[in-house]
């Protein structure tokens, strides 16, 4: 089982199992929100996913594909946890630099998948042995 936080602490979670999927995203939002130039995110189940502490915000916009895409952060810092995207239900897509479990983020191994690579900088490699998609 691994673990995770915010940056302040309050809002705690763990899942179980394995990641159905590993992603590195360049789109737009996830370099805004993330500050740098992607987003390394793990796709794991809804019912797989616990917050164990503290309470979450949400912020709600539309995708690419028209649907909704709703980032799930903490109420007292700027910690986005996890995203649920109206197009691939029952997966949280939680984002990986938030676990604090140092063997089960060192287990996870690099990303299977770039997308949004239209997005990426010259200057940034694709990530060898990935999957490369321009978009979603």
């Amino acid at each position: 089982m691994a673990k995770g936080s915010c940056l302040c602490g309050d809002v705690k979670f763990e899942y179980q199992g394995e990641p159905a999927a590993k992603a590195a995203c360049h789109c737009l939002p996830c370099r805004k929100t993330s500050g740098t130039t992607n987003s390394y995110n793990l796709m794991i189940p809804t019912d797989k996913y616990k917050i164990l502490s503290g309470s979450l915000r949400t912020f709600t916009r539309k995708g690419d594909s028209g649907k909704d895409v709703t980032y799930n952060y903490c109420q007292n810092c700027p910690t986005v946890l996890f995203v649920q995207v109206e197009a691939m239900p029952g997966i949280n897509i939680v984002k990986m630099g938030t676990l604090d479990d140092e063997d089960a983020y060192e287990g996870l191994g690099k990303p299977g998948m770039e997308i949004y690579t239209k997005n990426r900088p010259s200057w940034c490699d694709p990530i060898p042995g990935a999957k490369q998609k321009e978009s979603s």
